[in-house]
């Protein structure tokens, strides 16, 4: 059994908090961040916390990576975001859910929405832990597409974007990939 900040520290190194979310009576929760994670030259931000917030029963935790040149500010403002809106009643994210689309996510993209997969980019054993009360915590990775691949997830299932993800193999740590749909 573990907190988010060990599990961090046990698979990809010393986390460090770089926002902390205060949701009043509901408790708070923390952004962290691992450099060189999942791979040499990227970032990953986590949540911490969110897991835990008081009368939900959301039982996960997000995660967003990106290369180090990234606008890591404004990608922290997006969890920030997300974390208010789940706290505040929304429902869990699901494998498969998309985020968006709304306007350019961050700063030098077209990409507008999230996607929701489980962290295939990070080692086997990473998805998930134990809590300290005992309960499976599962880790939600955010994906930036395009408004065009989101379409394709709303009309055709998720396994379709995920199917293109796999033929076409693109760079999910780039903010600046291009669509796998024209």
């Amino acid at each position: 059994m573990t907190s988010m900040k060990e599990h961090l520290r046990a698979w990809l190194g010393e986390p460090v908090e770089v926002r902390r979310i205060s949701l009043g009576q509901s408790g708070y929760v923390s952004i962290l961040q691992v450099g060189d994670a999942p791979c040499k030259g990227a970032i990953t931000m986590a949540t911490a916390g969110l897991s835990k917030v008081i009368n939900h029963r959301l039982h996960e935790e997000l995660l967003f990576a990106c290369w180090s040149d990234s606008p890591l500010g404004e990608m922290a403002s997006i969890l920030e975001f997300l974390v208010r809106q789940l706290a505040a009643g929304r429902e869990p994210l699901m494998p498969g859910d998309v985020v968006g689309p709304a306007g350019p996510l961050v700063t030098g993209t077209s990409m507008e929405a999230l996607y929701v997969c489980d962290p295939v980019y990070f080692q086997q054993g990473f998805s998930h832990f134990l809590s300290s009360s005992g309960c499976e915590i599962r880790l939600r990775w955010l994906v930036p597409i395009y408004a065009n691949e989101a379409r394709t997830v709303d009309s055709k299932g998720a396994s379709a974007l995920d199917d293109m993800f796999v033929d076409q193999d693109p760079d999910l740590l780039s903010l600046q990939r291009g669509p796998v749909l024209d």
